[in-house]
């Protein structure tokens, strides 16, 4: 899909979902955003009108599976669907036994995977009618290693980076493009809560640009920042004793954000690694500790 007219992105209210709407945003070009914060959306959809893009802003939760398909639905029958984006998500860190709050866990899982697949799915079933669109599924690096400090979310990005996989190569012949997008470190507000982390992160406009400009050619998977890649990659075939320190290398711990009382960590926007996902502060690279001032690992989506 060289030439999308039509974008519709889940979780774009800030971090990487706000920089695709703006990667993408010119005149001529339709967007169907969501997301659940009234003004951080507004300000996305602002944003993208001044760049000469016509905007359709939807306001609920992405766990809501009814509203999710009514909102691919509604929108694809204003101008036909060209690439749905999959991008909403959240991460949440272990708390101070070392384990994840049950609710937490489960809510990951939800957002990052069962969201990301539904939206996907719905997207395809409208794309193979007319045998053309294209799909992307932010997933993240984390979806390829094990991580101690935030399992739901390794397994949930896992789980979204295998669905879209699995379904690239079942639509192909359908005319219907998917690519599983998997980012490192994401710049944003809330990386302030960070400790640790050798791995700089990319401003969030930088990888909308690195995404756009990719999924141009319909690739299988974009994978950044190369260092990363790199890393993820080695991981894979080092000797076991040499795992936990290689993980170190580019894991970071959150800590509640100065001034807050050692309340929660600031939640962060969709699309990114962590945090809710749709507060006004905007996305972060990977990870919140919920609450738990403890430990989250790397890698953003």
């Amino acid at each position: 899909m060289r030439d999308p007219r039509h974008v519709a992105i889940t979780g774009a209210s800030g971090g990487l979902g706000r920089a695709l709407a703006l990667e993408y945003a010119r005149p001529g070009m339709a967007l169907s955003l969501c997301g659940r914060n009234a003004e951080s959306l507004a300000r996305t959809a602002g944003l993208a009108r001044g760049k000469g893009a016509e905007c359709f802003e939807a306001l609920f939760d992405a766990r809501d599976a009814e509203a999710l398909v009514g909102w691919l639905a509604v929108s694809d029958r204003r101008a036909p669907l060209d690439l749905v984006i999959a991008n909403a998500g959240i991460c949440r860190g272990v708390g101070p036994d070392g384990l994840e709050d049950p609710r937490d866990a489960v809510d990951t899982l939800r957002v990052n995977a069962e969201t990301a697949i539904l939206t996907s799915l719905c997207a395809a079933r409208i794309m193979r009618t007319r045998g053309r669109g294209q799909i992307a599924v932010i997933s993240s690096q984390a979806g390829r290693v094990p991580l101690t400090f935030t399992p739901a979310y390794a397994a949930s990005k896992a789980a979204a980076r295998s669905y879209a996989l699995s379904l690239r190569d079942g639509l192909a012949a359908q005319g219907v493009e998917v690519t599983a997008v998997s980012p490192g470190y994401l710049r944003s507000p809330m990386q302030e809560t960070f400790v640790g982390g050798l791995i700089r992160a990319w401003p969030a406009e930088r990888a909308a640009r690195r995404i756009a400009s990719a999924l141009r050619g319909n690739p299988r998977e974009i994978r950044f920042p190369l260092l990363m890649n790199l890393l993820v990659w080695a991981f894979q075939f080092c000797p076991r004793f040499l795992a936990p320190p290689l993980l170190r290398s580019f894991s970071f711990r959150c800590e509640p954000p100065s001034g807050s009382g050692g309340g929660k960590p600031a939640q962060g926007a969709a699309g990114t690694a962590a945090g809710d996902p749709d507060a006004p502060g905007g996305g972060t690279s990977l990870g919140d500790g919920s609450g738990s001032g403890t430990g989250a690992e790397p890698f953003s989506g």
